[in-house]
């Protein structure tokens, strides 16, 4: 008898994704990209909201065996970002009001309703890895 597959890292990375950015356009912001890669490294989403470019990395956890989801964006993955958003940057015809780094969270807590529990942390860390969390 075949054992069933279950959900793929990519699938699971990619509901969470799904999620934060109905989360983001819930709370006004316009998304851009998503997934956007340069060999610099990857943004998960591209948002913007009063003028300004927000640069979210989204992380989800089942548990907390392996960190919440905050530890999981760790300085080299902060580093990796900030090149992928400068590349970004110099690529726009015009320079944005401002730009800044959150991290949108799912999980590991429920909300009432059983799903994944949503945290948005703006301005999450700056460019230079500096950690405002």
């Amino acid at each position: 008898m075949a054992q069933r597959k279950g959900v793929s890292t990519h699938q699971k990375g990619k509901w969470g994704e799904e999620r934060a950015a109905a989360y983001l356009m819930m709370k006004g912001y316009r998304v851009l990209e998503r997934n956007y890669r340069v060999p610099q490294g990857e943004i998960d989403l591209i948002a913007s909201k009063n003028g300004a470019v927000v640069f979210v990395e989204v992380k989800a956890r089942k548990g907390i065996s392996q960190g919440t989801p905050l530890e999981a964006v760790s300085p080299q993955k902060v580093v990796r970002l900030s090149a992928a958003a400068a590349v970004y940057l110099s690529r726009q015809p015009e320079a944005p009001k401002g730009c800044r780094f959150d991290v949108v969270t799912l999980g590991p807590d429920k909300n009432w309703m059983g799903l994944a529990k949503i945290r948005h942390v703006e301005n999450a860390f700056s460019a230079g890895g500096d950690f405002n969390i």
